[in-house]
């Protein structure tokens, strides 16, 4: 039985709190995207998502997701969360909105909106 767009994507997101960057690049595409619209620099294909992931992981010591609410039409699945940055004990809550498109059941298209501002006030760097 295959997993639902939606259950897709609550999967993804639960590993960054188990720091899995192998697990979250296998629900891309070969050819997916993890696009952080405020950082202007999409990841492209598996490989450069599953390298971008692991260089996250070299100074985060993992985000908690909290999914506010979420809702899917067809190959597209929206959700508002908290992303709760934890660095060397320090929690560093962002709000994100994103916008998830699936082909046969792996993300072709994960794309973050968050405010650069408040990131730059939480001190979330890497």
């Amino acid at each position: 039985m295959s997993q639902s767009n939606e259950e897709v994507l609550r999967h993804m997101l639960a590993l960054w709190a188990t720091r899995d960057a192998k697990g979250m690049a296998d629900c891309f595409a070969e050819d997916g995207v993890y696009d952080n619209v405020p950082d202007n620099k999409p990841m492209v294909g598996r490989a450069a998502i599953l390298a971008w992931l692991e260089a996250c992981f070299g100074f985060l010591d993992r985000i908690d997701v909290e999914i506010l609410s979420l809702a899917s039409s067809g190959d597209w699945v929206l959700e508002e969360r908290i992303d709760d940055h934890i660095v060397a004990g320090k929690h560093m809550r962002l709000p994100v909105a994103n916008a998830t498109q699936f082909r046969d059941g792996k993300i072709v298209l994960f794309r973050d909106y968050y405010c650069r501002e408040t990131v730059k006030e939480l001190g979330i760097t890497g």
